[in-house]
C-alpha cells in the first residue's frame, strides 16, 4: 500500500502503531480499552476549544470555529472539523483522526490552516501515544 505522508521527514516514523497519511491518522495503543481512550481524545479536543458537533466520542465529529463564517467570509474565519473514531481491535484501542473539512472553502490559505492544525493534532497524539505505550 503507498501511503502518502505529511512530510518526507515522517515517513520513516510510520509504524504498525502510528499511521500519519495526508488526511487520516490512525494509532494503536496497546493495553488500553477503547472507552479509556475515547475519554482522553474528548478531553484533550475539549480542551483545545473543539466540541462534540455530531455523533458520540466513539465516532463523531468535533469541530471549532463557525461553518457559515467560513463560507461566507472564507480564510477570515477559522472552520476546522475532525472525524475520530475509537474501537476496540483485541488487547489494542485504535484511534482514527481524519479531516472531515479540508479547507477549500478558505483557498489556499483556509488549506494551509487545516493542515498546519492537522499536524499540530497528529503530532501532539503521536507524542502522547509514545508515552503510553
Amino acid at each position: 500500500m503507498n501511503q502518502e505522508v505529511l512530510d518526507s521527514d515522517m515517513k520513516n516514523d510510520v509504524s504498525d502503531d502510528v499511521i500519519i497519511e495526508k488526511h487520516q491518522a490512525t494509532y494503536h495503543f496497546k493495553g488500553m480499552d477503547k472507552d479509556a481512550l475515547a475519554d482522553k481524545v474528548q478531553q484533550y479536543l475539549l480542551g483545545k476549544g473543539y466540541k462534540l458537533e455530531e455523533g458520540t466520542k466513539f465516532s463523531g465529529k468535533y469541530g471549532k470555529g463557525s461553518k457559515i463564517g467560513r463560507i461566507l467570509l472564507g480564510a477570515f474565519i477559522k472552520r476546522f472539523c475532525w472525524e475520530i473514531r475509537v474501537e476496540q481491535s483485541g488487547q489494542k484501542a485504535r484511534l482514527m483522526l481524519i479531516k472531515d473539512a479540508k479547507g477549500y472553502v478558505g483557498g489556499v490559505i483556509g488549506v494551509n490552516q487545516v493542515n498546519n492544525e492537522f499536524s499540530l493534532l497528529s503530532q501532539s497524539i503521536k507524542e502522547w501515544h509514545a508515552k503510553v505505550n
